[in-house]
């Protein structure tokens, strides 16, 4: 062997016993705020994941009946869960797009004063 490679090897570190590591701890990635068209999306979705899931509960309750009233009271409750149920999300969707229009517009209003004041003051 050479000098060189007997020098290397000399130098090497010597590995830790597995004991004495440390098990890196996992990165906590930073919760991003759902911005609004997020939740609005995740609302729709879920709406529509509950509306066909209930939509076909219903059709096989309804073939199963046997009974023509009994097949118009279950369609009778599914649509008033289903209009329930629609006119909750679609307040829910306004709210939130009301709140994210307010805040969009913030910044232009306060410019706006700003500018109209400086105007009235000349």
């Amino acid at each position: 062997m050479t000098e060189a490679t007997t020098a290397s090897k000399a130098k090497k570190p010597k590995a830790k016993p597995a004991a004495a590591k440390k098990p890196a701890a996992p990165k906590a990635a930073p919760k991003k705020e759902k911005n609004s068209l997020e939740i609005a999306q995740g609302i729709i979705t879920e709406l529509t994941r509950t509306n066909f899931e209930e939509t076909v509960e219903t059709a096989k309750a309804v073939m199963k009946s046997g009974d023509i009233r009994a097949a118009i009271e279950l369609q009778n409750e599914f649509l008033r869960a289903s209009l329930k149920r629609n006119l909750d999300a679609a307040r829910e969707i306004n709210e939130i797009a009301v709140t994210a229009v307010r805040e969009a517009t913030v910044p232009y209003a306060t410019k706006f004063t700003e500018a109209f004041e400086k105007l009235r003051a000349a």
